[in-house]
């Protein structure tokens, strides 16, 4: 009996072993590789998200910055002028009476303080009836600076009326008088105004539905503005923050994991900092490194099942190969034993033609067999493969079906867009343009919470605000496409006014997008031919007179006439909704 099996162990031994070092490690040297590639790959794919989050906000805040410091050098300016045209008058007191400087501050509400001031600290005020003695510091030694001939943004400050913060800049009035053929320069006051911090604390804010915390620290290591106040935790000093004191001794973009928190609060987190170019601030992004390489684990859970089962599978398949060619072998040893006992009767041709065919018949069949087995895995890949591309597409399909009418809306606001510019007789370019605008007007929607998006009822005034910020947030995706920059006029003010009152931007008449006048009248007419979760398709009479009696309060006369016009030679296709009301109707 021992004589019998130890052959056939070793004949199934050897061939599984073959089996092994032919296909299964291979495989397994594959899924090690892979998986190590892919996580190379997610691991930099998030870094480089959060590397752009802060670079971003950083631009966003130095432009932001740069912005008010020009408003002010351009009232400067204006100053300037002014005491040139009219020597005998005091540039600095007539800009407050001559209600210019009010005026410019409640179309800046940016500008919490704006004083023009002279040599004297007299001139013109617009700033609440009171203002925080730490503010009025402030204001007092950027304005002794500028004094001094410098360009000055101050710290920031946060008092009880203003809650998110501001900030002091201040710009120096320089006239040059010539005496004698020569150039000087006199500084005869200063421009000075106290900014507001909130949109910039809603730019970090922004970064909260992302599982992310943003915030803004000074050369000091001081907290400055936070995207959620919570998270960053005041009893922990930042300076003692491993990137925070990066930023301090060296003020550069950097990315990196440490940790953050002290015992049982202690984590690990990915981090980049970017820089502001002016003032000397910082941008920091923060993610929990288990949130960051969240799709890292499950990749790697995920591959790793897939493996094992595969593994498996080529384990069970071997051993049963390995079983089936090596019976013929033990049936072959066991004529050659009969043989060798004494049985002559038996025949065995150990050189004759016919052992020599059976056995390469035997080889074949055990390369067939494992030739299939190489097909099935081919084909078992190939489902994984279309299972993985119909994946991405169901998630694509899913992020387009966010607004429940949102595609067929963006459809039919195109094609009345299309005719509305036709009877406009724009040309064939800017026809094109109005139509790519239409379809895109509410890509931003992409960015707003499902669940304002599907609420059935009125939206409260905070969902409103939110469901606001649309406009902006597709113009900010499309503008990373150069090719579509001419278009992002008519998505980002499609929700503006004839009269003014619209947003983002509250502008008025010729001041908007013509463009965007035209792709507000189509989706208001999509609007009231379609059916609603607040109210029913209205018939196309009804609508065009209804929108007719808003034209020259809240839609261009121009683009109205045109809307008239079509209807009146039928050229107004209402499609969707609209059109089974008008059918039942008639």
């Amino acid at each position: 009996m021992p004589v019998n099996l130890f052959p056939r162990l070793r004949i199934v031994s050897a061939l599984l072993g073959a089996m092994i070092l032919v296909s299964i490690l291979p495989l397994l040297f594959s899924h090690i590789q892979l998986v190590r590639i892919n996580r190379k790959a997610l691991e930099i794919s998030e870094e480089k998200y959060l590397s752009r989050s802060a670079v971003t906000l950083a631009a966003d805040t130095g432009l932001y910055v740069k912005n008010i410091q020009t408003q002010l050098r351009k009232t400067s300016d204006a100053l300037k002028l002014a005491g040139s045209i009219a020597p005998d008058k005091d540039p600095f007191r007539f800009l407050g009476q001559s209600e210019l400087m009010a005026d410019y501050v409640r179309t800046e509400p940016a500008f919490l303080v704006l004083r023009a001031l002279d040599r004297d600290g007299q001139g013109s005020f617009v700033q609440p009836a009171s203002i925080d003695p730490a503010i009025e510091a402030e204001l007092t030694r950027c304005y002794n600076a500028s004094m001094r001939g410098e360009t000055v943004v101050g710290e920031p400050v946060r008092t009880e009326l203003f809650p998110d913060g501001g900030f002091v800049a201040s710009v120096p009035v320089v006239v040059t008088h010539s005496r004698q053929g020569v150039a000087a320069t006199e500084i005869i006051g200063v421009v000075e105004a106290f900014v507001s911090l909130s949109p910039v604390k809603a730019w970090l804010a922004d970064e909260k539905r992302r599982d992310v915390v943003a915030y803004i620290v000074d050369r000091r290591g001081n907290l400055l503005l936070a995207s959620d106040p919570i998270a960053v935790p005041q009893k922990e000093p930042l300076q003692s923050v491993e990137l925070v004191g990066e930023f301090i001794a060296h003020p550069v973009r950097m990315t990196k994991s440490y940790s953050r928190g002290t015992g049982e609060n202690r984590r690990r987190v990915l981090g980049t900092v970017a820089p502001v170019d002016s003032p000397d601030w910082g941008v920091i992004v923060e993610k929990d490194e288990a949130r960051a390489f969240a799709s890292v684990s499950q990749m790697t859970k995920a591959s790793s099942i897939g493996v094992a089962i595969a593994l498996l599978f080529a384990i069970i398949v071997a051993t049963l190969a390995a079983r089936a060619l090596s019976r013929p072998l033990i049936e072959m040893v066991g004529k050659v034993r009969q043989i060798a006992e004494g049985n002559f009767k038996q025949r065995v041709e150990l050189r004759g033609t016919l052992e020599l065919v059976e056995l390469g018949e035997t080889f074949n069949a055990m390369s067939d067999s494992l030739e299939k087995s190489v097909e099935k895995l081919k084909l078992a890949a190939k489902e994984n493969q279309e299972l993985f591309i119909n994946s991405i597409r169901t998630l694509a399909a899913a992020i387009d079906a966010k607004d429940p009418y949102t595609r067929g809306h963006s459809e039919r606001v195109a094609r009345y867009s299309v005719v509305l510019a036709r009877h406009l007789n724009l040309p064939a370019e800017e026809i094109k343009k109005v139509r790519i605008s239409a379809l895109l007007h509410d890509v931003g929607k992409i960015g707003i919470d499902d669940r304002i998006l599907r609420k059935p009822t009125a939206l409260t005034d905070e969902e409103f605000e939110v469901m606001k910020t649309h406009p902006v947030k597709g113009a900010l995706i499309i503008n990373q496409i150069p090719q579509l920059r001419d278009v992002i006029p008519g998505i980002k003010h499609h929700h503006e006014k004839w009269e003014g009152g619209g947003y983002p931007d509250g502008l008025v008449r010729e001041g908007i997008p013509f463009m965007a006048r035209i792709v507000t009248v189509a989706d208001t007419f999509d609007a009231m031919t379609t059916t609603r979760p607040y109210q029913k398709a209205m018939a196309l009479d009804y609508v065009v007179s209804r929108i007719r009696s808003f034209s020259g309060t809240r839609f261009d006369p121009v683009v109205i006439a045109a809307l008239e016009k079509a209807y009146a030679m039928r050229d107004l296709e209402v499609v969707g909704e609209a059109a089974r009301v008008l059918a039942v109707s008639a």
